[in-house]
């Protein structure tokens, strides 16, 4: 095993459960500050009405590289 990534697996195993709260609780507030449910914005509704996604994208790209991880695979 990597040592960074045993480095990171034993500070996670050696947490209490008190840190454990502690930082699922600040990134629940770092990543829904609004609340964990579901939810609307009314800026996003806005957003999505003015950026109105058309059914009609043209004509595909076709991908001729050997790999298939190019700009167009991905």
């Amino acid at each position: 095993m990597h040592e960074p990534i045993r480095h990171h697996i034993e500070a996670i195993a050696a947490r209490s459960t008190p840190d454990d709260l502690r930082l699922t609780h600040q990134l629940h507030v770092g990543c829904w500050p609004g609340g964990g449910a579901d939810h609307i914005e009314p800026a996003a509704l806005e957003w999505v009405r003015r950026w109105a996604p058309t059914t009609d994208a043209g004509a595909r790209l076709v991908c001729l590289c050997d790999s298939g991880r190019c700009g167009i695979c991905n």
